[in-house]
């Protein structure tokens, strides 16, 4: 079989590590370029971040440095004001970040490239046709697609994380991805490809805990200790922070957002509930700003081709990490 040729935008913290090192070491996965955007961290840190797990993978992936913020979303004094926004503060009242400024490997010796992330992107959807997984803020893609939107034909299929159906994090409504920049992501959703997201639903439908995370660590490489020790860290901040991802306040498991969309081109039989639905992005500004919308109406005909995932088998999930870092996949 032929491998799936994927670019990876990332806004690399903690789950986009998990992402690269599945696509780094899946022997169904050519992984071509990595992008970098704003997101869980400034960009500066998102691209330093990703050129710490490329050097420890030691893979020749060339890594592009892209948009520093949001399309719109700064430019109207209050726009981010309306929403009750993730609070990150620990038992103690202190400031407790989910993702650290740094991950804990080595300072990378390795460079970004000269050409910008959203160049790189057109130029190469204008020759090749690829899969792209987006699992940042969409700033990337959108620029990427409002620079040419004919680069869409190229796209062989486009893969986010990102939105929320019934779930939500960063504010009442709205995920974290979507909701740092609404306009880019609406306009992602409306590329002319197919596009198959991963929101919230699916993510937090198969969490992983401490004990997974040592499950991990046991097969002994060095990505599957360090892959094992974000997992564990994960959890930790989640507690620290009294961050839930069910209904039990004190359940702190953690959800490995961004890896499943790289395993789901592996297996797509992690996803068990695949909908072929029309859905939008609020970018209104107000409460429901960033919020995934998805029309539930049977009576309307589809736009586009998009699928929504709503839930995730988190024990084909965990097999597939463990056989990938064994090298057994």
């Amino acid at each position: 079989m032929d491998k799936r040729k994927i670019i990876l935008d990332v806004d690399t913290g903690t789950d986009d590590a998990m992402a690269i090192i599945m696509a780094a070491l899946s022997p169904d996965i050519e992984l071509k370029a990595i992008t970098c955007t704003h997101g869980n961290l400034p960009l500066p840190n998102t691209v330093d971040n990703t050129l710490r797990v490329v050097e420890m993978l030691g893979i020749d992936v060339p890594v592009y440095s892209g948009c520093a913020e949001p399309m719109a979303q700064w430019l109207r004094p209050g726009r981010v004001m309306n929403p009750r926004r993730q609070h990150q503060v620990d038992s103690d009242g202190r400031v407790s970040m989910i993702h650290e400024e740094h991950l804990p490997l080595p300072e990378p010796t390795i460079r970004a490239e000269e050409k910008h992330a959203v160049s790189f992107l057109v130029d190469t959807f204008r020759k090749e046709k690829l899969t792209l997984v987006a699992v940042g803020p969409a700033t990337n893609v959108a620029m990427a697609l409002r620079m040419d939107p004919s680069i869409a034909d190229n796209i062989e299929e486009l893969v986010v994380m990102g939105g929320g159906v019934h779930c939500s994090n960063a504010t009442q409504s709205a995920e974290f991805n979507f909701y740092l920049d609404p306009e880019a992501a609406e306009i992602m959703m409306r590329a002319n490809c197919k596009i198959t997201v991963f929101p919230l639903d699916a993510t937090t439908s198969a969490l992983f805990s401490i004990k997974d995370g040592e499950d991990i660590k046991a097969v002994g490489t060095e990505p599957a200790e360090f892959f094992g020790d974000l997992v564990i860290d994960f959890c930790r901040r989640m507690e620290a922070i009294r961050l839930s991802n069910t209904d039990d306040p004190n359940q702190f498991e953690c959800a490995i957002h961004d890896a499943l969309c790289i395993l789901y081109l592996i297996d797509p039989k992690i996803a068990t509930d695949l909908r072929r639905q029309s859905a939008f992005v609020d970018f209104s500004g107000g409460y429901a700003d960033g919020a995934l919308l998805v029309d539930t109406r049977s009576y309307m005909e589809l736009m586009g081709e998009t699928y929504i995932a709503y839930k995730a088998d988190k024990q084909r999930i965990k097999d597939l990490i463990i056989e990938i870092l064994s090298g057994n996949a």
